[in-house]
């Protein structure tokens, strides 16, 4: 039996796919898209290229629960997304000084990537005993 999951969690996916893909591009070809002054040397060429993989390696996951739109693998990416999201959710108003970021993570993404990790959790539990 195959689980139907909800168009809000395809399209939320969607949506941090396209923030990823971006921020993967931004890092790898140009860092001052995403960080505007940020020079790449010799000292943080490690950083922004380990950001860059980081990203390109949740990308990669996301497109695969995209595809694949079983709810257990699916519930993994938005824990994975979520926890992220936590941290930077506290890292960005500290490193950049506008507050109100803090706020934007916790009701555009933390929140939204907690219910959707319930939700499909909840899918894979009841798949399971089907």
């Amino acid at each position: 039996m195959k689980t139907r999951i909800p168009i809000w969690i395809n399209i939320l996916q969607i949506v941090i796919l396209t923030i990823l893909a971006f921020q993967t591009y931004a890092c790898y070809i140009n860092p001052s898209l995403f960080y505007p002054g940020f020079v790449v040397d010799e000292n943080t060429s490690k950083i922004i290229y380990t950001l860059a993989g980081r990203n390109a390696v949740m990308a990669i996951i996301s497109i695969i629960a995209l595809a694949r739109q079983e709810p257990r693998f699916y519930s993994f990416a938005f824990l994975m997304h979520s926890l992220r999201e936590l941290q930077d959710m506290f890292i960005m108003p500290l490193t950049s000084g506008v507050f109100v970021m803090f706020f934007v993570f916790l009701f555009g993404f933390v929140i939204p990537e907690i219910l959707a990790f319930w939700k499909l959790n909840t899918m894979a539990n009841h798949t399971m005993e089907a």
